[in-house]
């Protein structure tokens, strides 16, 4: 299998007042060109050169202006491009790129390759899923009479189908893509032929963070990043790339800043960073630029001062940013993903300042624990193996810190194929909330009901603990399908890792009758709480009360509450568990931000 990279070149709105060569690919991205960026991530995958389609009504001087950036290039019009891979034959695949939807990771597209070489009968298409602002989105299914059924809520990144690019397809030859003509627009469209021809195809989710170059914000957003992650290599001083630049001495930088060659800055200039000034920028005495990206020739007056703008011509400092798309609105904040940063923030948050602790408290002590126990788990490994078989081990999915989906490790307590039967049983269920149990359990095995008594069949938690998916403290780890009830609760119990045990676990009340709004309550009280001394207080109740056995007060746990009531009992339900309503919470409980 023989792999042909075509690169689909473009000139973005934001340079239609630029000189005629002004196009995507000529956009500088760290410390080169996206073009040079581009075929070094190719050059990972094969070693054929990109053909590069040109856009429309460039000038003749467009191959001369692609060659000085990438010598191999080979480049093509828009009429004419498939001609020049007639010799690929049927067992060949196409790499498609669409630089407007660019992935910030260098292994975006060796990524890609590695998933197609599964299934090279199938068409593969790296896409960027929509960002939002709070992770979450409802629509609300109504009947002909008005009346509300249903109410949907979908997450990042648990559940969410909201495509909005495509930056490269990798498609196979056999499936006549040569032929297709006039050629998509973009790979958006590309796919969705593909679909309505017949062929097969998979999409793979971007995973850290991709920007939309087709925009003024996309750009600024990916040439920040660069710039940044070029930050450490520069000792506080503007990075200076090539050679050629002529800088007044009296040039003051401030933050991560990056000067291409041929770059003129007259006296008494100011720079912000993250700042990314490309080839032959000139910019006026007295100018203040700050958190800009400036493409190949871009010219900022005298005595002005630009700020988050990117730019190919002459800044107009009177032309407003046209505001960001929904697809951009979120880029200059979340290019290493949603999920990530969503975690970076949580564990930088100023009342988890002692979280290293807590990490290396949970891994030095889940180690001690595991060393220990070991003999224990062999013989319960062999009792489970001897009494039901295999297998040994059961892996839930859960969602852990950030909505991370993870598989949560038991000791396998119930018979193969069970989970098909809780959609049987769930009439039983005599909990109040989105959680199911039964007092007599007919899928237990005897040995199960054994290590479910004893909560010894949550002993393989240590190794998820080990693994940095759990921690020995924290709120039950739970699928996606109890998240999404009440969803200030979700976003409270989320900020922080799942734990073996829990301010619930050992507080709960009313097991008997169902405790959901405990549930909610204790889980919302330990994350605004959340600290090393209340962890050790409950890891030392969970002791003494044989994994909760008996309930411990919460004030005991939580001093600040005072004498403030219990939760009340949970009453007796009349309907089936459907409750969505969020938690009372008691005395000064609540989702801290």
């Amino acid at each position: 299998m023989r792999i042909w990279p075509v690169i689909f070149d473009s000139r973005p709105a934001y340079a239609a007042s630029a000189a005629p060569l002004a196009t995507l690919l000529g956009a500088p991205i760290g410390r080169e060109p996206l073009i040079a960026t581009l075929c070094r991530r190719i050059a990972a995958v094969t070693p054929n050169a990109p053909t590069v389609v040109a856009p429309a009504e460039v000038p003749d001087a467009y191959a001369a202006h692609i060659a000085a950036m990438a010598p191999s290039a080979i480049v093509a019009r828009p009429e004419d491009w498939a001609d020049s891979l007639a010799g690929a034959e049927t067992s060949d695949v196409l790499l498609l790129i669409d630089p407007r939807c660019f992935p910030i990771d260098d292994d975006a597209i060796a990524t890609l390759v590695g998933h197609f070489s599964s299934a090279r009968q199938v068409a593969h298409h790296h896409v960027a899923l929509e960002p939002s602002v709070t992770g979450i989105k409802e629509q609300v299914s109504i009947d002909r009479n008005g009346l509300v059924r249903r109410v949907h809520r979908r997450y990042e990144p648990a559940t969410w189908p909201f495509l909005t690019g495509v930056a490269a397809s990798l498609v196979p030859v056999s499936s006549n893509i040569l032929s297709i003509h006039p050629f998509p627009a973009s790979l958006v469209e590309l796919r969705q032929r593909l679909v309505q021809a017949g062929v097969s195809s998979r999409d793979l989710p971007i995973q850290h963070g991709v920007a939309d170059l087709a925009t003024e914000h996309g750009l600024l957003a990916a040439g920040e990043h660069a710039v940044t992650v070029l930050a450490g290599h520069s000792a506080g001083e503007p990075l200076i790339v090539g050679n050629g630049q002529r800088l007044a001495s009296d040039l003051r930088t401030a933050g991560a800043v990056v000067i291409h060659p041929d770059v003129q800055i007259d006296e008494g200039v100011t720079i912000v960073g993250p700042a990314l000034i490309g080839p032959g920028v000139h910019i006026g005495a007295r100018a203040v630029v700050a958190h800009v990206v400036l493409g190949p020739g871009s010219q900022v007056p005298p005595y002005t001062i630009v700020r988050d703008r990117a730019s190919f011509a002459a800044v107009d400092v009177t032309t407003p940013v046209t505001p960001p798309s929904a697809w951009t609105r979120l880029e200059r904040h979340s290019l290493d993903g949603h999920v990530n940063n969503r975690i970076k923030a949580l564990e930088e948050a100023p009342h988890r300042s002692y979280l290293p602790w807590k990490r290396t408290f949970d891994v030095v002590v889940a180690g001690v624990l595991l060393t220990l126990l070991a003999p224990l788990l062999v013989v319960i490994a062999f009792l489970v193996w001897v009494t039901s078989g295999r297998p040994v081990f059961y892996g839930a999915e859960r969602e852990g810190l950030g909505g991370r989906l993870f598989q949560c490790l038991k000791f396998r307590t119930m018979r193969t194929g069970s989970d098909t039967l809780q959609h049987r049983l769930k009439s039983q269920d005599k909990l109040d909330g989105p959680h199911f149990k039964l007092e007599d359990d007919p899928r237990l095995t005897p040995i199960g009901r054994l290590l479910r008594a004893t909560n010894l069949d949550e002993l393989p938690q240590l190794l998820n603990v080990c693994r940095g998916e759990m921690s020995l403290v924290g709120p039950r780890p739970s699928p996606f399908r109890e998240n999404q009830i009440c969803v200030p609760w979700r976003e409270g119990r989320l900020s922080v890792r799942p734990g073996v045990t829990g301010l619930w676990q050992i507080c709960r009340q009313d097991r008997a009758a169902g405790d959901f709004h405990q549930w909610i309550e204790y889980d919302l009280l330990y994350v605004q709480h959340i600290g090393l001394l209340l962890d050790l207080k409950i890891l030392v109740a969970t002791v003494l009360t044989l994994g909760g056995k008996a309930p411990v007060p919460v004030h005991w746990m939580v001093p600040q509450l005072g004498d403030a009531p219990e939760v009340a009992p949970v009453q007796e339900r009349s309907a089936p568990a459907a409750t969505s309503a969020p938690a009372r919470l008691t005395g000064q409980s609540g989702l801290s931000r």
